[in-house]
């Protein structure tokens, strides 16, 4: 595609050189440009991509995308826009074929749960004959093939490649997590969503959005950016919303589309009652305009119990019947990472989560507490560069339900990971005392210690990296699965018991 034509998708720019030539490719990192291409100069937290024109030159960059206007780019175009990283959406879209408008766009967005919703919606679909796209932060996945995940929602360039080759290999709808900083970075705005699902919204990544109001701000964007009823196919455009939520008539009033609502405590289209939570799963009756009846799940705890409701209010909507949906929800096994039940033949339970929030993590200590017959041992830490706020909260729900805490490093990044232990405790030190935790700052000596000291019937916790297969610190990232880690130990523990 000329570049000319290109741009013609943007309505207010400046333009600065020799447009008519064929573009190769568009991209916001340099190691990614292709001699022909465009590089957009990203506005960063660190620092600003005008930084690297000059490499990107080197690498043949006949165009740089740029908000600056004193800048040089010798020997390439520069195109000014008020907004890079619209721009950047925009031009993606464009330059890819606006591969949205070909798939059946279904986003989850949310503080807890994407994944697993995520997840049951794009099972949902396949199990029911169509070839489906997953876009989220354990996997992306085209049809049966698997590919790396670069973030739980890609830059622009990324996904709309992605979704290009979704589209080109026949496949008709996609389920994707949208998380608020892809919101407020512009990524999905060159998206075409049908369908907006949201599964709850809590305090979380304050330390990028600085206050509720614009994270949930953020968010709002999604359901707000819906378009009209309906869209070119004549199928409607849907709102899936939580009443339960208790910002729920915020989204509500966002949408332009049809809102189908699912929720347990207030009125909802489709709603669980009779709800009973076990260590093997959930079950619960579902009422709905679509018909209704009990699922017994094999996925447990009051969180999942929402996240399935959300996908089944997709799959009602888009015309699934509930038996079917009912027959595929019984039998998914879970997602990586998410209360993950790690067995190695012990008599003690260990469970992996993602949980790195004050909400997910009580979410999982919570459903915990429902089945577990003996102590509760909650190995977790809190994340280096991120919002500091959650971080004694989390350590007094962790103190409040369990019986024996063992405080640790998560991702610490460039802080010094003593000095994160510190902004937890004081939370610890709200729900028990100094005999009922420790600080082991070495995450597999954390774990090693959690398992050896479980006894038959206590339930080990080992929140906060979940599908995770690795460690950042400052400056170096090393190989660690909190998974591995377990079954390790519990391997070594019963060996040395025989």
């Amino acid at each position: 595609m000329k570049l000319s034509r290109l741009l013609e998708t943007l309505l207010v720019k400046k333009v600065e050189g020799y447009q008519d030539f064929d573009v190769t490719g568009i991209t916001h990192h340099t190691q990614k440009v292709q001699p022909g291409g465009i590089f957009a100069c990203l506005p960063g937290t660190q620092t600003h991509g005008i930084k690297f024109i000059q490499q990107a030159l080197d690498k043949g960059a006949r165009a740089v995308l740029t908000d600056v206007e004193e800048v040089n780019v010798p020997g390439a175009v520069k195109v000014q826009v008020p907004e890079v990283r619209e721009a950047l959406a925009v031009l993606s879209a464009k330059y890819f074929g606006s591969p949205s408008t070909r798939l059946r766009m279904v986003g989850v967005t949310g503080t807890n749960g994407k994944t697993t919703t995520s997840y049951l919606i794009q099972m949902l679909l396949e199990e029911t004959g169509k070839k489906t796209g997953l876009i989220g932060t354990v996997q992306y996945k085209i049809g049966s093939q698997v590919l790396p995940v670069l973030a739980t929602t890609p830059e622009a360039p990324d996904l709309q490649y992605i979704l290009q080759q979704m589209a080109d290999q026949g496949v008709s709808h996609v389920s994707m997590e949208v998380s608020s900083h892809a919101l407020e970075w512009k990524r999905v705005s060159g998206c075409d969503f049908d369908i907006a699902v949201l599964t709850n919204v809590t305090e979380d990544h304050l330390d990028f959005h600085r206050t509720f109001e614009k994270y949930l701000g953020a968010k709002g964007k999604f359901f707000s950016r819906m378009g009209n009823l309906y869209e070119q196919s004549g199928k409607p455009r849907i709102a899936v919303l939580n009443t339960d939520d208790s910002n729920f008539l915020y989204f509500y009033d966002q949408t332009g589309g049809q809102k189908v609502t699912y929720g347990i405590k207030n009125p909802a289209d489709v709603r669980a009652r009779n709800i009973e939570i076990q260590d093997a799963g959930a079950s619960f009756d579902v009422e709905s305009p679509w018909g209704g009846g009990k699922i017994n799940m094999k996925l447990t705890g009051m969180f999942n119990v929402y996240n399935v409701l959300a996908a089944l209010t997709v799959a009602l909507a888009e015309g699934i019947d509930f038996e079917t949906s009912k027959r595929i929800l019984e039998k998914m096994p879970g997602v990586p990472g998410r209360f993950e039940k790690i067995d190695a033949g012990q008599d003690f339970t260990v469970i992996v989560d993602y949980a790195h929030t004050p909400d997910g993590l009580e979410n999982v200590l919570r459903t915990v507490k429902e089945f577990a017959r003996e102590k509760i041992i909650t190995v977790f830490g809190c994340g280096g560069d991120r919002d500091r706020t959650k971080r004694a909260p989390m350590g007094e729900i962790a103190g409040s339900y369990s019986h024996y805490c063992i405080l640790t490093t998560d991702n610490p990044r460039k802080e010094d990971p003593y000095k994160i232990c510190e902004e937890v405790e004081p939370g610890l030190l709200k729900r028990m005392d100094k005999e009922h935790y420790t600080i082991c700052i070495d995450r597999y000596a954390a774990i090693s210690r959690a398992v050896e000291m479980a006894e038959s019937g206590d339930v080990v916790v080992i929140a906060g990296k979940g599908h995770e297969d690795y460690q950042i610190f400052k400056d170096h990232t090393i190989h660690f699965d909190d998974r591995e880690t377990a079954r390790e130990r519990i391997r070594v523990k019963l060996a040395g018991n025989s």
